[in-house]
């Protein structure tokens, strides 16, 4: 089945723009792309299943939805396939999902919207887990990653949805599981947290927050779970692992009062502002005991959104690679992506090191490097120094999207880009190792790009030193633009 993407296509003397990437794909298919289709050659290397995940819609019924977050989520498969190259797409059947596709209208409860009905519909009610940011293959299992709830399983084969997933229970209901978890590909043990206000014994709350943390072991099991105390109730989306440590920059992103949006008179979204005055602060955790080890004050606060890889540097100090914002202005750009005129930011990329003995920390930009977003880097070796870090990218001042990608020597700080050409756009590109070990090659980049020119899409692998287009595989629709990807060696089609 093929999507009518009739009405979407540019005419002649039309402007190319990146707008119709954020449209929805309301089919939901299964079809084989040909070899004789792809053009180029698809390295051996590539062999396993490419997965990519984000908003599928972002209205319904005519309502668009407050923000971007809100679109409900649907994941994408790529399978490669000695005959061919299999795509699939589905939903997560999430509650709001369904209710809202039953009655094809806002009905919940969301981060930039409130559900309509007045306070009576939204009082004390949290936002609907959209099921829509990150995925991760772990312990058997694919789920689909949020902010501010649990988990959503899916079959790895054929995408459909099997449930929440609370493992066995240890996720309470009002447990978060972020959207960023990290596999210490050494031992095979996946480390996440979630944000919460904080409560003294006797229930009450502090005032401040707390960042929930669990340790899940490679069998898929929740073994351990702690906790730690912040300054405030923060966003955080990200955080950085080590072999030891799990890093937490608190970015001042915070609650102005929680009276408003606990009364269901304002959704999430604007209860959350820029507040530098509260400070910044970096926490480092030990994985061994879920115990603070040291804490770091930052005198120029700023927004960590994205961390790339990070590591204990021969000194015992640490070395953490990220993208940085200067403030949180990205939010507005983030509730009118239907309507934006070109304004997307995009964040520097920075390595800080942070001094465990003295307490000071140091940073230094990548000066060379182009705005973008999305750091990836070689996951085998995750917590362990690594040279190079990719990134989508944005090729000039008049681009609109992230219309290239980069690679960035972190020891030499020199930049390789690839603009992807006029009206194409893509977001993260996941990185495939070599075969080999003993192979000279750098590996691949595997990514989905959206062609405004004919409203379709296309997965894109590039070779991952020279950023070189080795083979392009197209598809019958378009994917919406999503947030994060990945990737596994192994294939799931039966």
């Amino acid at each position: 089945m093929t999507a009518d993407v009739s009405s979407l296509r540019t005419s002649p003397g039309k402007p190319v723009t990146h707008h119709g990437g954020f449209e929805a794909l309301d089919e939901e298919l299964d079809y084989i792309v040909p070899l004789s289709e792809v053009k180029g050659t698809i390295p051996d290397a590539v062999s396993g299943t490419f997965f990519r995940i984000g908003p599928g819609r972002n209205k319904i019924g005519g309502q668009e939805f407050g923000h971007w977050f809100d679109g409900d989520g649907m994941l994408h498969s790529v399978s490669f396939k000695d005959y061919g190259v299999v795509y699939r797409n589905r939903y997560v059947r999430t509650p709001k999902y369904l209710a809202e596709t039953k009655a094809n209208k806002i009905v919940k409860r969301s981060f930039g919207h409130n559900a309509p009905g007045g306070i009576r519909k939204n009082i004390g009610r949290l936002p609907a887990n959209c099921a829509n940011t990150n995925l991760v293959y772990h312990g058997g299992k694919l789920l689909a990653l949020w902010e501010g709830g649990r988990p959503w399983q899916l079959d790895p084969a054929t995408l459909d949805t099997i449930g929440e997933h609370d493992y066995d229970g240890k996720l309470g209901k009002f447990n978060a599981f972020s959207a960023h978890g990290k596999v210490n590909p050494r031992t095979g043990v996946y480390y996440n947290f979630g944000i919460r206000p904080s409560f003294n014994p006797k229930g009450a709350l502090t005032g401040k927050g707390a960042i929930d943390l669990y340790k899940i072991a490679p069998s898929g099991h929740l073994v351990e779970k702690g906790s730690f105390e912040v300054d405030f109730l923060s966003f955080c989306h990200d955080f950085a692992l080590t072999e030891n440590y799990m890093i937490f920059f608190q970015s001042p992103i915070a609650m102005k009062s929680p009276v408003p949006w606990l009364a269901g008179l304002i959704p999430f979204d604007q209860a959350i502002a820029w507040r530098p005055e509260l400070g910044m602060k970096i926490y480092v955790v030990r994985t061994a005991d879920f115990q603070v080890e040291k804490v770091f004050t930052v005198d120029d606060p700023f927004v960590a959104i994205h961390f790339s890889n990070a590591w204990e540097a021969d000194d015992g100090n640490i070395e953490v690679d990220l993208t940085r914002y200067e403030d949180f202005s990205v939010n507005e750009q983030l509730r009118n992506v239907l309507h934006s005129k070109g304004d997307t930011s995009a964040g520097r990329f920075m390595r800080y090191r942070l001094d465990l003995h003295s307490g000071t920390i140091e940073a230094n930009e990548y000066k060379e490097a182009l705005g973008g977003e999305f750091p990836q880097w070689d996951h085998r070796y995750t917590t362990q120094p690594t040279s190079v870090m990719y990134a989508a990218c944005m090729m000039g001042d008049d681009s609109t999207f992230f219309d290239g990608v980069e690679r960035i020597d972190l020891q030499t700080g020199k930049v390789k880009t690839h603009a992807l050409g006029e009206g194409r756009y893509t977001s993260e590109a996941m990185h495939v190792a070599p075969r080999d070990e003993d192979d000279n090659q750098e590996g691949w980049l595997v990514s989905m790009v959206y062609d405004a020119r004919d409203h379709s899409s296309e997965v894109v692998i590039f070779d991952a030193r020279t950023l070189d287009e080795v083979a392009v595989v197209p598809l019958q629709n378009h994917v919406p633009f999503g947030f994060h990807c990945g990737y596994s060696p192994r294939s799931f089609i039966r």
